[in-house]
């Protein structure tokens, strides 16, 4: 029997990600920034960044941001996430 290519592969180890089950009232959502290192199989008619968007997005629990635009909403919501300091010195005025 001839050898192929196919059984000359590293060893690979996948992590499996459980899914934690807990009730409607509990969950959130959250925006996270992620750097990772992926393998992507692909056509050679899309990059393999808009492939990996593509299976992100289609599981319907993910939502890819830009961002440029999750800054702006951070910026945008800034005042509100951060109270007014006690030690606020903008009243004080020279006499």
């Amino acid at each position: 029997m001839r050898l192929t290519d196919r059984n000359d592969r590293p060893e690979c180890h996948v992590i499996p990600f459980q899914i934690p089950r807990t009730p409607a009232q509990e969950v959130a959502a959250t925006s996270i920034a992620a750097v990772i290192a992926v393998t992507v199989l692909h056509s050679s008619t899309e990059t393999p960044e808009d492939r990996l968007l593509d299976i992100l997005e289609s599981s319907g629990e993910v939502e890819v941001l830009d961002a440029d635009d999750a800054m702006a909403d951070l910026e945008a919501s800034f005042d509100a996430l951060m109270p007014q300091p006690v030690n606020d010195n903008t009243k004080m005025a020279v006499l």
